[in-house]
């Protein structure tokens, strides 16, 4: 009994641990770019406007085709004349 409770806190702490190592791996990658955004930056200006862009997501949706149809929607006949089959 006393070795399972020794082996579940073990395996608590260990999980512990590596939760602590990946938040500061996080906070470092955080502070790198931090500093990276301070070095190429002129003033306190474009080093704000830096760390502003980093987070700034751009989704950029693809306009699709009007001409472009699914091929399960058409006929036999139609995918052969979109195809260039004369049949």
């Amino acid at each position: 009994m006393v070795e399972i409770i020794a082996f579940i806190v073990l395996c608590v702490v260990i999980a512990l641990l590596l939760g602590v190592l990946a938040f500061v791996e996080y906070q470092n990658r955080l502070e790198r770019q931090k500093f990276i955004n301070a070095l190429i930056s002129k003033n306190a200006t474009e080093m704000a406007n830096l760390d502003l862009a980093d987070k700034t997501e751009i989704k950029a949706e693809v306009p699709k085709q009007p001409d472009l149809i699914p091929m399960d929607d058409l006929s036999d006949k139609e995918f052969d004349k979109a195809v260039g089959i004369n049949g």
